[in-house]
């Protein structure tokens, strides 16, 4: 089952706010392991090089991993073109700088903060400047998804993290995205009420993303499972507000509900899924 893909229209607030965001349109997919460690004490993926002629074409940045540091600082890694600056900025207009080293990957380490966050990810070399796909959500207890209009959020995933659901994306109508992270290449079924609504196998990252059939108003039990594992989530689905500004966050029992302006002028709501976080 393919991820729902969402279409909206926007008030004219609404696009007045999505101007806020121009430029900082954030990241493609999340990559795989960590490994060594350099100076900074964080964990640097393993990553292959590539030719001249394999980089004729520019990826997006990406970023792989956030981690805690000292002093309740996060750091993060990503990848990026060799020797491209990075810069990472809030609608507000505060930004962080880095370079790709020569195997293309980029570190920086930001302040903690108590109230969640939304970043615009980019890549810039001689004249180009490439975006990254989507907005990047900092939760006040560190864990990071890619919002993606249309498509479920992708979140940075963390070691040890087993079947989970992650995320559930929906619009105005209800059409709605569930994501999470299973046993890589392996089945997973998903259920909502009870009722199965199909399946698909988790991707060789043990990423899993799947469109569900429109939701009603309300709170619905969802389910996966993967084998003898399971997992559930219990969301509470209601159309977004008007927006005053580019996005607004509030604390649930669930995670967090992000409310966000997407590119094209509409209103798409994620529901991250981090029981246990302290709200803001």
């Amino acid at each position: 089952m393919s991820p729902a893909i969402f279409a909206w229209k926007g008030s004219p607030i609404q696009v007045e706010a999505m101007a806020k965001l121009t430029g900082i349109l954030l990241m493609g997919g999340a990559l795989a392991a960590c490994g060594i460690k350099d100076k900074s004490g964080i964990a640097s993926p393993q990553r292959t090089g590539s030719s001249q002629a394999e980089r004729a074409y520019w990826a997006p940045p990406t970023l792989v991993s956030a981690s805690r540091v000292s002093g309740g600082r996060i750091g993060l890694i990503g990848t990026g073109d060799p020797g491209s600056r990075i810069r990472l900025a809030t609608p507000s207009g505060q930004v962080t700088l880095a370079t790709a080293d020569s195997r293309g990957f980029w570190r920086m380490v930001i302040p903690g903060a108590t109230e969640l966050r939304l970043f615009g990810l980019s890549m810039s070399q001689a004249a180009r400047t490439i975006q990254a796909q989507g907005y990047l959500a900092a939760t006040p207890g560190g864990e990071f998804g890619q919002l993606r209009a249309g498509a479920g959020a992708l979140v940075i995933p963390r070691s040890g993290a087993g079947l989970r659901i992650s995320a559930i994306d929906f619009d105005a109508q209800g059409a709605a995205v569930v994501s999470g992270f299973g046993v890589p290449s392996r089945p997973v079924a998903v259920a909502v009420d009870g009722e199965a609504r199909g399946g698909e196998p988790a991707d060789g990252a043990g990423r899993f993303t799947m469109g569900l059939e429109p939701l009603s108003p309300g709170d619905h039990s969802l389910a996966v499972t993967q084998g003898a594992a399971h997992a559930q989530a219990v969301v509470s689905v209601s159309p977004a507000a008007p927006l005053a500004g580019p996005f607004r966050a509030e604390r649930t029992q669930t995670g967090w509900r992000i409310d966000w302006l997407t590119p094209g002028g509409g209103i798409q709501t994620t529901l991250l899924v981090i029981p246990g976080e302290p709200s803001s």
